[in-house]
């Protein structure tokens, strides 16, 4: 009996929507109080390295989870596990809400500015919100993509990529204008995000959830792939995604303080995080759409070569016409850079949770690299040595990238004669 691919499409994306609905909510989250975190850190007495170490913590904490995930945890329930990482990062985020208002509304709070406990009590909370995280976007990613492939998969995650960066459109530019008026008021709304993605996640019915979408075989027409080539892109890719969050790591953390001090706004900041995002979304939703990038050596070299862009502007501007520029651009290079992995990724793959715990250990190193270093060299040698380095890690990676290509090319020649 031939089965009605068109109805079961349509019942599909009908339950579907509440996991896009929790990807865009928990991305107005994050958004919203990581744009903002630089000036809360600040506000509160913190330093340059304070500042850097808060992201780097909470991605280490994802990063070290997400091991830990990916090699013991694939088996748990998909809808069970993003729900507990939601609500640990619901509790996590309050904890950060109690300590600003405790400093801000003490009547010695001109004593508890630069408290160490305090602040490295907010870099903890981070670590925690970061350790939970590591529940939910791999096992969420591998809910929405389970038993797809080829141009349905990439469809698909498309319209995954489409929702969380389009939250990241709308949640910078909230978050500068929620800090530019109250410390507290980006945490409050990051707190409601996830409370938001909590109700969406329950609401959830997909029948891929019972497993992780991540132990069973696919349920999809099968593609024709050469594992070679395949390879080749693959870690290409990993190169581009991690040296594309370290350069945000860089941008998202110093260059918020580096901007403020030039003059400019906590809240141009955030429309400056906002222009990033579109490219960024412009760019996911038509790679999400479109394959023609697929398995095509000068996209991904390109993407590399333009991040440099970027950096070589925020070094020697001074002005919003360098400014604005540069996060188009470095949004074009990401999400270019963040599309591919998670399509080569996810390609050919049987355990989707495995594969996506990789990408988003990928994403979080380069955060850490990003962030840690770049907190450490503007807080000890000076205020644009982190973006040197961020070059200086770019470089390194598209020379890694042509001499992984030509290795693996002559490996492949060897093998066939």
């Amino acid at each position: 009996m031939k089965k009605d691919y068109s109805q079961s499409a349509c019942q599909v994306r009908v339950r579907v929507w509440p996991l896009y609905g929790a990807a865009f909510a928990m991305a107005i989250s994050l958004n919203v109080l990581w744009t903002a975190m630089p000036f809360i850190i600040r506000n509160i007495g913190g330093t340059e390295e304070h500042v850097g170490y808060t992201w780097a913590a909470n991605m280490l904490g994802y990063m070290l989870c997400l091991l830990f995930a990916a090699a013991m945890l694939g088996h748990l329930n998909a809808r069970r596990a993003t729900r507990a990482a939601t609500a640990a990062m619901f509790l996590a985020t309050v904890v950060m809400m109690v300590v600003v208002r405790h400093v801000l509304a003490s009547p010695d709070a001109h004593r508890e500015l630069g408290n160490a406990v305090l602040i490295w009590t907010i870099i903890a909370a981070g670590i925690l919100a970061g350790s939970a995280m590591s529940l939910f976007w791999p096992f969420l990613m591998a809910w929405v993509s389970a038993d797809y492939e080829g141009i349905v998969l990439n469809r698909r995650l498309g319209t995954y990529n489409g929702m969380w960066s389009a939250a990241a459109i709308l949640g910078p530019s909230v978050s500068g204008a929620l800090v530019e008026s109250s410390t507290l008021s980006p945490i409050s709304v990051g707190a409601g995000g996830l409370a938001l993605c909590f109700v969406l996640l329950c609401l959830a019915r997909d029948e891929c959830a019972g497993t992780a979408a991540s132990l069973g075989t696919l349920d999809a027409p099968q593609v024709s792939l050469d594992e070679s080539v395949l390879l080749r892109f693959k870690w290409m890719a990993r190169i581009a995604l991690f040296c594309s969050w370290a350069c945000l790591g860089v941008s998202r953390t110093q260059f918020a303080l580096l901007f403020t001090d030039l003059g400019f706004s906590k809240t141009q900041f955030g429309i400056m995080i906002t222009i990033f995002g579109v490219c960024n979304f412009l760019v996911l939703t038509g790679a999400g759409r479109l394959g023609f990038w697929h398995f095509k050596l000068a996209f991904l070299l390109g993407a590399q070569l333009i991040l440099a862009v970027p950096l070589f502007l925020m070094i020697f501007g001074r002005t919003l016409w360098f400014f604005v520029p540069a996060f188009m651009i470095m949004g074009f290079a990401f999400g270019f850079a963040y599309s591919s992995h998670l399509y080569y990724g996810a390609c050919g793959s049987r355990k989707r949770s495995i594969r996506m715990a990789i990408h988003e250990v990928t994403l979080s190193l380069g955060v850490v690299v990003g962030s840690g270093a770049g907190g450490y060299l503007s807080g000890n040698v000076g205020d644009y040595w982190p973006y040197w380095f961020a070059l200086i890690v770019t470089g390194v990676g598209l020379a890694a990238q042509m001499v992984l290509w030509i290795a693996l090319t002559k490996q492949d020649g060897q093998n066939i004669r």
